[in-house]
């Protein structure tokens, strides 16, 4: 057996890593079990990116392959690492991360798709996803405390400590989003589409043009311009994404317009981007209300 692991790791090259790489951890303890690497070719040698579990998408510190094996370094934290070492089986990557603390996870992937569109969609009927209840709605950890509610006709977040995301039953690909929100002063909450490409709703006037503003497409795209309305009043979304094509309009303002979806974002609930996913509302960083969620999907 390990003469056949040398023989492969021997036919493994730096090339057949190159590309997007959508990973899950294969013996997590929680449901943040996503992540998303990309290998590129820079100069003589490599640049990665990584986006592991929760947090912003960011850049590898080293990158390299040696002796068939692909090795990731990231620090969040000045010396603090996390090491990333994996190998290709066939199509599949796996391998191991190790953590500043000596904890360990596994992690198997596969390459992420182009998701290419040929033509423009054909709509399908609109699908209203709030009927006033919780119907058709679970939290993505079942053990996590209800911290939702029906307040007066809105889906509420009404205690965010200890709360877990709610995500709906129903799942999508190409999808166009109608919602309506409201954050509390100094808040912070999400929408991800598929499940795993958060849209961010914050109430922070330093950071409406950053990659990490409100309407941004978290860590990774930035609204092109302020279009938010002070906290406490009601704010709308119109969403588009076909494939990897992203448009966002924000109280009737386009602020992102067909930019191109590199990856997920942190706190996908399923890294792996050709599959459907569900509607997903982030509950556990701060109050917010949400209202009027409509989703049209592609037919």
């Amino acid at each position: 057996m390990l003469a056949l692991s040398l023989i492969l790791a021997a036919t493994v090259s730096a090339d057949d890593y190159v590309g997007r790489w959508n990973v899950r951890i294969t013996d997590g303890d929680d449901t943040f079990v996503g992540g998303w690497f990309k290998v590129e070719k820079k100069d003589a040698g490599l640049a990665g990116s990584v986006v592991w579990r929760w947090g912003s998408a960011g850049p590898a510190k080293t990158t390299e392959v040696a002796a068939g094996t692909l090795r990731l370094v990231r620090e969040e934290q000045p010396g603090k690492p996390d090491v990333f070492e994996a190998q290709l089986e066939g199509a599949t990557l796996k391998g191991q991360v190790r953590y500043p603390d000596g904890k360990v996870n596994h992690f198997e992937g596969r390459r992420a798709p182009d998701l290419a569109t040929a033509a423009a969609p054909k709509w399908g009927a609109p699908v209203t996803l709030f009927d006033g209840t919780l119907q058709g709605w679970k939290l993505r950890d079942a053990k996590a405390k209800m911290g939702w509610a029906v307040v007066n006709g809105e889906l509420a977040v009404v205690e965010p400590k200890g709360n877990a995301d709610l995500v709906s039953d129903k799942t999508f690909q190409d999808l166009k989003l109608h919602l309506e929100f409201n954050v509390e002063p100094k808040s912070n909450s999400g929408v991800y589409l598929r499940g795993r490409y958060e849209i961010q709703i914050l109430d922070d006037p330093t950071k409406v043009t950053e990659e990490h503003g409100c309407g941004a497409l978290y860590s990774r795209i930035a609204p092109k311009l302020d279009a938010t309305k002070p906290a406490g009043e009601w704010q709308t979304f119109d969403i588009t994404l076909v494939g990897r094509r992203l448009t966002v309009v924000l109280n009737g303002k386009t602020i992102i317009d067909g930019a191109s979806v590199d990856g997920i974002t942190g706190g996908a609930i399923n890294p792996f981007e050709g599959e459907p996913g569900p509607l997903m509302l982030q509950g556990d960083h701060g109050k917010v209300r949400f209202r009027n969620i409509v989703v049209t999907p592609a037919d």
